[in-house]
């Protein structure tokens, strides 16, 4: 996950606006509410110019919606039950998914750990939130590495073989993941302690903060988008 060093727009509307829409993406379960959050969240993506990940997500999230409304038609219950809870959470992963994208376009890293520190964001928040952040891109690399090793034992990889062999698919892809996950997660930790993240000391900050009349747009779009889901769900 590449993260751009220009800053667009003020690092703390940008976490404001994914921390909001994350959560209203966890907590609306209606239709209308949850189409309406996605036409939101593409309309954040198009203003990052992230057009490819605004229609691979919003295909994703379309072929779940349209399972679910067709769930009716299945005469086995259990299968019905397994599709809707697999739909559900996917549904609200695709949601976090694009605000996280939002927030790499956005913004850069260097201005996210200086918006967390202004804010004065607690150690136990703020150390998995950066590490996580630093960890996608590596997390990237090894399932490329993975794939690209299965490929020569020929073993195939795509999302089809994962429904259809699903124990198979997580011994060869899921559990090297876990593993290496947890390593990487380690060794970025003590990265991030090594370089003084517990240090309780008032730094000095060499990425200025600064709310522009851009800043401004977004946040009342932000407050009239979340006034309309509300409105919608409750």
């Amino acid at each position: 996950m590449k993260m751009n060093v220009k800053k667009e727009l003020d690092p703390r509307t940008v976490l404001g606006i994914v921390f909001i829409f994350i959560t209203l993406g966890l907590a609306i379960n209606k239709p209308l509410s949850s189409h309406i959050l996605l036409l939101i969240c593409n309309i954040y993506l198009i203003t990052s110019k992230a057009y490819r990940e605004c229609v691979l997500y919003s295909v994703i999230y379309i072929i779940i919606a349209g399972l679910m409304f067709y769930i009716y038609h299945i005469p086995n219950t259990t299968l019905a039950l397994t599709i809707v809870s697999i739909s559900y959470f996917v549904q609200k992963f695709v949601i976090a998914v694009m605000m996280i994208e939002f927030l790499k376009r956005k913004t850069s890293m260097p201005y996210v750990i200086s918006a967390m520190q202004t804010m004065k964001f607690p150690n136990a928040v703020a150390i998995p939130f950066i590490v996580i952040l630093r960890y996608m891109p590596t997390l990237r690399e090894d399932y490329g590495y993975l794939k690209d090793s299965l490929k020569i034992r020929g073993i195939r990889t795509s999302g089809i073989e994962f429904f259809i062999h699903p124990i198979r698919s997580l011994e060869f892809m899921i559990v090297p993941i876990l593993f290496r996950s947890i390593r990487v997660a380690e060794e970025l930790s003590t990265s991030v302690l090594l370089r003084g993240i517990e240090n309780y000391k008032n730094r000095t900050n060499i990425y200025p903060l600064k709310f522009t009349k851009i800043d401004a747009g977004y946040a009342l779009f932000t407050v009239i988008a979340v006034s309309m889901l509300f409105y919608l769900q409750f």
